[in-house]
């Protein structure tokens, strides 16, 4: 048996461009002869319905970088969340550097009122400028994500403390200036605290043991003898290729990425994911 782990943005499908239709067709003809296709993302599962519902068979995923699973057939489980407290550490950081951030949680995402960060997400169409309609159609959706899709409150620690069913899954900034990013990353890593780049201009701070790698790791005890694949493209996908049989990267993907693979495949534009799965493991073509 086989199961493909595959990260979703910038792996499976890029924003503003329509997934290939030979990932979809890959998929099928994974489960059709008996293996396991599992989407392993950053994104919280809230943010994954319209890709889930435009699939011709369910599949099993992994969301928020491990800090949660969705099993096929059953209810979403959370797992390795922040605690409050980190929360808080975080933030004050964030908030002291007037730094851009929403937080992820079981529910959805939160975040203050955008309006507040005019100034940081005008800078940041700007840093994306060189990547042309590319920059502008990624500007486009995260602007609209934020503004009608995301809960506006005007103290995210509070609103947590007096909602603790609420589980925060990631913290999550974008920032234009790349140096602010290495100087954060250097702040906020501790014990408790994992963080890394991951899409155009982001960073993500996560529990230490919401890694893809650990919920891999996870997932395969229950198919032993099963071969593992990974394919991914960016820097949170790296603790995935460190634990699969086989590690994939699609064409697009950071060059750290490809060194740590076996195989590198087409961009995930041109259906990379699809070509290496009917060219390498189907077995009935």
């Amino acid at each position: 048996m086989n199961v493909v782990f595959c990260d979703i943005d910038g792996t499976f499908q890029d924003i503003g461009v329509d997934v290939p239709k030979i990932n979809y067709d890959a998929i099928d003809a994974l489960q059709k002869q008996g293996d396991h296709f599992v989407f392993i993302s950053g994104r919280g599962y809230s943010q994954l319905t319209e890709l889930m519902e435009s699939l011709t068979n369910d599949c099993d995923v992994i969301f928020s970088n491990g800090a949660g699973y969705k099993l096929i057939g059953e209810e979403p489980v959370y797992q390795h969340d922040l605690s409050i407290e980190e929360c808080q550490k975080a933030i004050n950081v964030l908030e002291e550097r007037t730094i851009f951030y929403h937080i992820h949680t079981n529910t959805g995402v939160i975040l203050k009122p955008v309006q507040q960060y005019e100034k940081q997400l005008l800078a940041l169409r700007e840093k994306l400028k060189p990547l042309g309609e590319t920059g502008g159609k990624i500007m486009d959706f995260k602007e609209g994500y934020f503004k009608e899709e995301c809960q506006h409150v005007e103290e995210p620690i509070e609103y947590l403390k007096t909602h603790p069913e609420v589980k925060v899954v990631k913290i999550e900034i974008m920032e234009a200036d790349d140096q602010e990013l290495e100087a954060l990353r250097e702040l906020l890593t501790s014990d408790t605290m994992y963080v890394f780049s991951s899409f155009i201009q982001c960073m993500e701070m996560v529990n230490p043991l919401s890694s893809k790698g650990y919920a891999i790791k996870e997932f395969m005890r229950k198919y032993p003898k099963a071969k593992s694949y990974g394919i991914g493209d960016g820097e949170n996908d790296l603790a995935m290729l460190d634990v699969v049989d086989v590690a994939v990267a699609v064409g697009n993907a950071k060059d750290i990425v490809k060194e740590k693979s076996a195989h590198i495949v087409s961009e995930c534009k041109d259906g990379g994911v699809g070509e290496f799965i009917f060219n390498q493991l189907i077995t009935d073509k």
